[in-house]
C-alpha cells in the first residue's frame, strides 16, 4: 500500500473511532435529528411520543431504569457525535402517570442531575428523579397487548359502512375469516386471540391490501409486498 493512501486510511479510521456514526435505533427522522443535535445534557423532553433523557460526562456506560417497568430493565444510552449520552424510549400507553427513574453511571445509581424534580423512594429511601407522563391512547399504534397478554386488538379507520377484514400469517392470509366491527362511524375494531410469537398481517379494505397505517413495524413479505408485524409475548 502506498504511504499516502495508508496515511489517509489511518486518519479516516481515527476519525470514525472518535466520532461514531450514532445511528440511533428510532423510526422518526425528527427524533433522530433531535438526539444527534444535542450538544449538552438537557432536562427530560418528550419528542415524537418518546421520552428523551440526556447525560454529559466521561462515562463508559450510562443507563436508566423506570418505576413503571418495576425497575426490571436498564435501558442503555448511546453517545452522539457531540459526546452526549442520549436515550429515547416510547411513552407508555394508558392514562397520565407520575413516573420515577434513576440513572446508572458506570455502575453507580444516581438521580438525574438535569431534572430538578426528585423524591425519596418509599421502599428503599433512595433519591429518585420524577417526571409526569401524558396519557397515550392505546389505539395510536393500531395494535396493543391487552391485560391477558394474548389478545391483539386491530383498529382501522376509513369510510363508514365498509367491510374491513384482516388477513395474516395467523389465518393463512384468508381475506374473509376475520372481519372488523364498525364500533363508530368509520372506526373498525377486532379483538383476536393470537399465540405467542411474531405475526404478519394486512387489512383488506375496498378490495385492496392495506398495511396497518397505525403500526410503525413494516416488513416485506415473501411476495415482496409490504406487511405489518406484531409480536405477542409468551404468557
Amino acid at each position: 500500500m502506498k504511504p499516502r493512501l495508508a496515511t489517509i486510511l489511518a486518519c479516516s479510521l481515527a476519525l470514525m473511532s472518535a466520532r461514531p456514526l450514532a445511528a440511533f435505533d428510532v423510526n422518526s427522522l425528527q427524533l433522530h435529528l433531535h438526539l444527534a443535535a444535542l450538544t449538552s445534557a438537557e432536562p427530560p423532553a418528550i419528542v415524537e411520543e418518546h421520552l428523551v433523557l440526556s447525560v454529559q460526562g466521561d462515562y463508559r456506560f450510562v443507563g436508566a431504569a423506570f418505576s413503571f417497568e418495576d425497575w426490571r430493565t436498564v435501558h442503555a444510552f448511546e453517545r452522539n457525535r457531540s459526546g452526549v449520552w442520549v436515550l429515547a424510549i416510547p411513552l407508555p400507553y394508558g392514562d397520565p402517570m407520575t413516573c420515577a427513574y434513576r440513572l446508572q453511571l458506570d455502575g453507580l445509581w444516581v438521580s438525574d442531575p438535569s431534572n430538578p424534580e426528585r423524591a425519596r423512594d418509599a421502599a428503599t429511601g433512595a433519591l429518585v428523579s420524577v417526571l409526569r407522563f401524558p396519557g397515550r391512547p392505546r389505539t395510536v399504534l393500531g395494535v396493543w397487548d391487552p391485560v391477558d397478554g394474548r389478545t391483539a386488538t386491530f383498529w382501522f379507520e376509513g369510510e363508514p359502512g365498509q367491510r374491513v377484514t384482516v388477513a395474516g400469517s395467523f389465518n393463512g392470509w384468508d381475506p374473509f375469516i376475520h372481519e372488523l366491527q364498525e364500533v363508530a362511524p368509520g372506526k373498525y375494531r377486532l379483538d383476536l386471540e393470537l399465540g405467542p410469537g411474531e405475526h404478519y398481517y394486512v387489512f383488506m379494505y375496498r378490495g385492496e391490501r392495506v398495511p396497518d397505517p397505525l403500526n410503525g413495524r413494516l416488513l416485506y413479505g415473501r411476495d415482496g409486498r409490504v406487511v405489518s408485524a406484531i409480536t405477542v409475548s409468551a404468557p
